[in-house]
């Protein structure tokens, strides 16, 4: 089973995602902003990022430089 993180600042996006993600029966855990993207990045295993790239705190583009330097 794959597991999606959707990092998506739009409650009703997020939702969205969420559902239609796990009504296809994958395991999805969702975040707020890229910050907390990253957070939940170093305590679980993520296969797949559904990211948007305009989010407050960090967005798309700063969480994805942040992995890339890793």
């Amino acid at each position: 089973m794959f597991h999606i993180l959707v990092a998506e600042d739009d409650k009703n996006t997020r939702r969205y995602f969420q559902a239609v993600l796990e009504e296809a029966n994958y395991t999805v855990t969702t975040a707020e902003n890229g910050a907390q993207a990253l957070e939940i990045l170093g305590r679980e295993h993520i296969d797949l990022i559904v990211l948007d790239v305009m989010m407050p705190e960090m967005d798309g583009y700063e969480l994805t430089k942040e992995l890339r330097d890793v």
